[in-house]
């Protein structure tokens, strides 16, 4: 297993390289660059043309935007390679004012409480296969995975404003924090009122993956308890509990590891709309602003942390899905 690990970082490698190339190559492409806002301020500031010209022509020649885009690429990948430097350091990326750190948190905890409830879900949903329970349970999941971030969103700050508290009119009121405790000591009272902001986004956040994999976990299941070992189990005076739990889930749960790379990074992206939605600080909205003011670089690297956790959730699917099926063997 460990050295199946080693040759799949490995294989990464090249990929994250062409991912760079081409998300590189593809921001290029994007009109203007990060000094064609400041041409703006410039006029704003009574410079004349010419003069703001000259001076945005010398600040390109600076940064190296004259050169072609490949020779830009080149430097910025050595920097990324050495230094570590790639538009915005590795340690800054988890400053409160990136928020990858805050994606991480409410994207983790989402994912936990989506599996732990989509799971169980699933499994009662295939044990009543057909009744009027799972009706009501695929019902649910269907709205669960049907409304986008935004909807719920706006339903949950109506209800706010409109049974909680009317000075809540948006998101620029909520954030992660009651306004009344921003800039105050940390205290418990502090703490769960970071928990009670926390509580929607991981229910927007949650909701779409809770619900597939709840469908998904109902499909494996009904799949696994037609399976002839099934019958052979209960033939031999085995609990019925025990045959699901132990015989027809192990079964089950492997298309479910499968799709685990898949959802990670769907998941992550869920929480660009998240800043907006809710106010609070998402490595989305770094990326989203990278776009706005043409900060090339920082776009890049908004996109190679997004694909890194792709492949590294694609890695960790096939680990689970190894250890969980015995007839998995990688060589």
């Amino acid at each position: 297993m460990l050295s199946y690990i080693i040759k799949r970082i490995l294989a990464m490698l090249p990929v994250l390289f062409f991912i760079c190339l081409i998300a590189f190559g593809v921001v290029c492409l994007f009109p203007g660059d990060f000094f064609s806002p400041q041409q703006f301020g410039y006029a704003a500031r009574g410079m004349r043309p010419e003069e703001a010209l000259a001076l945005l022509t010398e600040q390109r020649i600076a940064a190296g935007l004259d050169k072609p885009w490949f020779v830009q690429f080149w430097v910025w990948f050595t920097g990324l390679i050495t230094t570590g430097t790639f538009g915005i350091r590795w340690q800054h990326l988890f400053r409160p004012e990136v928020g990858l750190l805050w994606t991480i948190v409410i994207a983790g905890s989402s994912m936990i409480w989506a599996w732990l409830l989509g799971i169980p879900f699933g499994i009662a949903s295939a044990l009543r296969k057909n009744t009027w329970l799972d009706y009501l349970m695929s019902t649910f999941t269907y709205i669960c995975f049907s409304f986008p971030s935004y909807v719920w969103g706006t339903l949950f700050f109506v209800f706010v404003y409109t049974y909680i508290n009317t000075h809540i009119r948006g998101p620029a009121m909520w954030g992660l924090v009651g306004y009344e405790l921003i800039g105050k000591p940390l205290t418990w009272y502090k703490v769960g009122s970071h928990i009670l902001h926390l509580l929607p986004a991981w229910v927007i956040v949650g909701a779409p993956m809770f619900a597939s994999v709840a469908r998904h976990m109902r499909v494996g299941m009904i799949e696994a308890l037609d399976e002839p070992h099934i019958p052979i189990a209960r033939s031999k005076g085995l609990h019925e509990r025990r045959v699901v739990w132990k015989h027809a889930l192990r079964n089950a749960l492997g298309p479910l590891f499968s799709l685990f790379g898949m959802m990670l990074p769907r998941m992550l992206m869920g929480t660009i709309l998240l800043g907006t939605v809710l106010g609070i600080p998402t490595f989305g909205q770094y990326m989203l602003g990278s776009l706005s003011w043409n900060r090339q670089h920082h776009l890049t690297a908004a996109l190679l942390v997004y694909s890194c956790f792709l492949l590294f959730g694609n890695l960790f699917g096939d680990i689970m899905l190894a250890l969980t099926d015995p007839r998995i063997r990688y060589d």
